[in-house]
This record gives structure tokens, sequence and C-alpha cells, in this order.
């Protein structure tokens, strides 16, 4: 049985690993027998397709990803902020642990988005993760750490378009970049913005200011 499962673990990263270098549709089963080292019989026996192997991953990528994020913000007791500081960390943590499965949605959705056999899974799997990130901003609002004008949808869409966006800059630059520093970066603009927003202290002492 565990022979079974290691094989079946293989099969799964080959394939992730070159789904997300060349697309799923770029990718034959020929590819992934090639890479593990197996006949195409031996990976029919474990998947029936190269979709059913694809939907397998999706589920890998809920189960750990989206699973990893919930145990992480369960045991965070800390307020919404705070929480948010966690979803980052452990995304970070994530990606470098496990590169090709934290890229996998941002590199194939595109390609995907339209097939009938992958869009809901898909989409299933981008919404469970808003409702994640929205939840922890109406938590903030109510405890009047984030702003009250914000839509929690909206903020929750912004978050993932920007970590999407990072992660595939990441992965093209990730030779040049520290690594530390550009998730700090992302931690700070997502949070604060671009713009140099001066603290209360700051805000008094100008405002005296004026007034002399």
């Amino acid at each position: 049985m565990k022979r079974s499962s290691d094989t079946e673990s293989r099969i799964i990263q080959a394939a992730l690993e070159i789904f997300v270098r060349k697309g799923y549709h770029g990718t034959s089963i020929q590819d992934i027998t090639e890479k593990v080292g197996l006949t195409k019989g031996a990976l029919y026996a474990h998947f029936r397709s190269k979709g059913e192997l694809l939907l397998r991953i999706i589920d890998e990528f809920k189960s750990r990803f989206i699973g990893g994020m919930v145990d992480a913000l369960e045991n965070n007791a800390g307020d919404a902020l705070n929480k948010i500081h966690t979803v980052i960390s452990f995304n970070s943590r994530f990606a470098l642990e496990n590169e090709h499965l934290c890229v996998f949605l941002t590199f194939l959705t595109t390609e995907l988005n339209a097939d009938v056999d992958f869009e809901p899974p898909l989409k299933a799997t981008y919404l469970e993760y808003r409702k994640i990130i929205s939840e922890v901003v109406k938590q903030g609002i109510k405890q009047e750490v984030f702003k009250k004008n914000l839509d929690p949808d909206i903020a929750a869409l912004t978050f993932m378009a920007l970590h999407d966006g990072v992660l595939h800059q990441w992965v093209l630059n990730r030779n040049q970049v520290d690594g530390e520093v550009y998730v700090r970066t992302f931690r700070e603009i997502f949070l604060y913005g671009l713009a140099g927003v001066p603290s209360v202290g700051e805000s008094e002492r100008s405002s005296r200011q004026k007034d002399a």
C-alpha cells in the first residue's frame, strides 16, 4: 500500500512540475511517464487520465495550502491585523517549501478558466480562499483595526491578486531578489500602501505647527 502511495506522490509531483512549466494542454502523458520512469500502463493504474491527475493536484492544493492557512489562523489568538500577518508568513513559508504547488493555480487558471471540466473546481478553490481572507477583514473592521469603508470581499480579492502577482514575479526573479525583503515589501504595501502615512504622533505635531 505504501509503495502505491509513494508512486502516486511521485506521479503528482512530476505532473505538477511539468504543468507549471509547459501548461496543462502542453503536457502529455508521455512527458509525465518519462519524468517518473513509468510506463503509461503503470500510470493509468493510478490515474485514469491526465484530467483526473489535474483534479487530484487541485485537491492537494486545497488540502495543504488552504487547509494549512486555516490551521495557522485557528492557532492565532491575536486581532485581525495580526492574523493577516500570519497569513502572509504562512504563504511565504509554503511558497519556499512547495514552489510548484504554490504557483500551480496562479500559472494555470488563465489556461483552464474556460474549461468545463476544470472551471468549477478552480473557482470553488479560489472562492474558499477568498472567504477566508474576507472573514479576517470583516473581523478587522469590527475590531476597528481596519478601515470601516472597506468591502471585505474586494479587499480579499485584492490580497489574492497581489499575492498571485508576487508569486509569479518571485518565480521569474528569485535569483536576483532577496526573498525576505520581497515578502516584507508585499506586507508593507498591502497593509499600509505606497504613500507614507504619518503616525498619530507625527500628525499631532504637524497640526500644532500649522496652528502656531
